[in-house]
């Protein structure tokens, strides 16, 4: 008999592969589309109206910041599990 778990387990395996795939493919595309303008664009500045950071700057801030939520969530929803672990933990309903 197959568990929640084997099923759950299973089910994230395809979500995370289908996102490498397309994550591939979107880099592919990125890569293409960026060989063919970089030489249309050497030398040219491109107009910003303030100081912007790097790239990198902003995908290592943005991706800190999710994995500071991503860890609170988590903390908060073992804290939730263990509130209620009495309730589950009750002995099952005596049959009529």
């Amino acid at each position: 008999m197959t568990t929640y778990v084997e099923l759950s387990k299973a089910a994230q395996e395809q979500v995370l592969a289908a996102v490498k795939q397309s994550q591939e493919l979107a880099l592919a595309g990125v890569e293409l589309w960026a060989s063919s303008v970089a030489p249309l664009a050497k030398g040219q500045q491109l107009p910003v109206p303030f100081e912007t950071p790097a790239p990198k700057d902003v995908v290592a801030s943005s991706f800190g910041f999710a994995e500071q939520l991503l860890a609170s969530q988590k903390n908060f929803a073992e804290k939730v599990v263990a509130a209620s672990a009495p309730v589950f933990q009750a002995s099952p309903p005596k049959k009529a």
